[in-house]
């Protein structure tokens, strides 16, 4: 398929796939801050800078201090996210590539679904932190009990994790006035949450957003819910949901979409459609992300 018709399904199909893969925007796109310069095999996407604290009655005419901060820079690393589809021979190509066809959304649903799962492991994945050869090293932060909100020793996601999670992250010195917080939920815990705040915490349904229609919290203390299943359970009985500030986390895109539209000698010369990005995520800080056990 060399020529002006290739070219033109192959821009037409390029504008299709971007134009529906913004229609189905990514859950965690606004949940993660955005970095637009992602090259290479990896990128430095911040250097922390340890916390310190000022000296308290100095002497006065003394000498001036130079007090020490730790310095932690944090990388991360591009994953390729790729999709294709062999035409069938009966296969119209123009409406194979056309904005309302199966391919071109399937494929666009395939790849978001693809990027949920690279940022939605970023908040709890090894992050690579180091000066000139990064480490990878894992999740050391706070963690909800299973326990919590109630009498038993196994209990579903309830109003008192999240007040818990949220303890948890002040203990840090975290300034949640000052952050932008997100939950992840899998739907048994949001059926739990929705089932807590209007049986149980009657005075915390005021501070909810609910849909009752489907029985689940759409946000609370105004903290929005990301539906996702995609955080890796604790246990085999046992669910994780995710609070997290969005200042520590991360991700951008290393390639933009680029697609392909061409015949495949080796699948008897069938028209294959094909499309690749890479997209790369991180957590920052991992007291910035708090674990949130429940019964599953």
């Amino acid at each position: 398929m060399a020529g002006p018709n290739s070219d033109t399904y192959r821009i037409t199909y390029q504008e299709n796939l971007s134009l529906a893969l913004v229609e189905r925007k990514a859950q965690f796109d606004n949940a993660f801050s955005y970095t637009p310069t992602v090259r290479g095999k990896q990128v430095q996407v911040t250097d922390l800078v340890g916390k310190s604290e000022a000296r308290i009655d100095a002497a006065e005419g003394g000498d001036t201090p130079d007090i020490d901060n730790t310095h932690e820079p944090v990388w991360m690393r591009p994953r390729r996210i790729d999709w294709g589809k062999l035409l069938r021979k009966e296969d119209d190509i123009k409406s194979a590539i056309s904005y309302q066809s199966t391919y071109v959304q399937g494929g666009a649903q395939g790849i978001v679904r693809a990027k949920n799962s690279i940022l939605a492991s970023a908040i709890f994945g090894p992050r690579l932190i180091g000066n000139e050869v990064p480490v990878s090293t894992n999740w050391n932060g706070r963690e909800v009990a299973i326990t919590v909100g109630g009498a038993g020793p196994n209990v579903g996601m309830n109003v008192k994790k999240i007040l818990n999670a949220m303890k948890y992250m002040e203990d840090d010195e975290v300034i949640l006035e000052e952050e932008e917080l997100f939950l992840v939920m899998d739907p048994q815990e949001q059926l739990d949450l929705w089932s807590d705040l209007t049986f149980v915490n009657k005075d915390y349904r005021e501070k909810a957003q609910l849909d009752d229609m489907s029985r689940r919290a759409l946000a609370i203390f105004g903290i929005p819910i990301i539906p996702s299943k995609r955080i890796a359970d604790k246990a085999a009985n046992q669910s994780t949901a995710a609070l997290f500030c969005k200042s520590g986390m991360y991700w951008g895109e290393a390639m933009p979409l680029e697609t392909n539209v061409a015949q495949n000698p080796n699948k008897q010369f069938r028209t294959q459609l094909y499309a690749e990005t890479w997209v790369a995520a991180t957590r920052t800080e991992d007291y910035k992300a708090v674990k949130i056990i429940n019964l599953y």
